[in-house]
């Protein structure tokens, strides 16, 4: 079961079904791409796409986080965040929001609810590298991202070899990283 690591709702347990085929960031994963995110979440506007159960934007709310976007196109990931969401005190509830959202059509419904200063991406691995791709151009070239916005892109680790820095010619790639079964990039728009 899922723990938030730190912040404001340190040690609280979240909901993860074992029936599907959501796999909530490792909490060894999520504490250290946190560090090196260090103070990022502080007033942050986050988009969680691909949301599974939430933690990592629950996590990024707990550690400050002025605004969380929570998107997924299950069913049942959205009612496991739903559930997750109601954990935490009432009072911060005002600083979320759940949608569905299917990838890739609804990238403009996504640009509707921006800017965002941290997008967090934890696709399906079998999804296509290309959507992937042509979402994180597309944020940087319309009002989804804001200026100086981070991205963390999580991904299988085959992945890593299937996309190049010219795939991204609006982002700077920061960090390229690899934990057992688990790869991700932290990106950051071009000044």
């Amino acid at each position: 079961m899922p723990k938030i690591i730190t912040g404001l709702f340190k040690g609280l347990n979240l909901v993860s079904p074992k029936d599907l085929e959501i796999r909530p960031t490792a909490a060894p994963v999520r504490e250290a791409l946190f560090s090196i995110l260090d103070q990022k979440p502080l007033g942050a506007t986050v988009l969680d796409l691909f949301a599974g159960t939430g933690a990592m934007g629950l996590e990024a709310l707990s550690r400050g986080a002025e605004k969380v976007l929570f998107c997924d196109q299950s069913p049942q990931a959205l009612a496991t965040i739903s559930s997750n969401l109601k954990k935490i005190p009432s009072g911060l509830l005002a600083k979320t929001k759940l949608i569905k959202a299917t990838f890739p059509k609804d990238f403009p419904l996504l640009a509707a609810h921006g800017p965002f200063s941290l997008i967090l991406l934890d696709p399906p691995y079998a999804d296509n590298v290309f959507n992937v791709l042509s979402f994180l151009n597309f944020a940087a070239q319309t009002d989804l991202a804001s200026p100086q916005a981070t991205a963390v892109w999580e991904q299988s680790p085959k992945s890593l070899n299937y996309w190049t820095p010219e795939d991204l010619p609006l982002w700077d790639i920061l960090l390229s990283r690899r934990w057992g079964k688990k790869a991700a990039a932290i990106l950051q728009i071009k000044t």
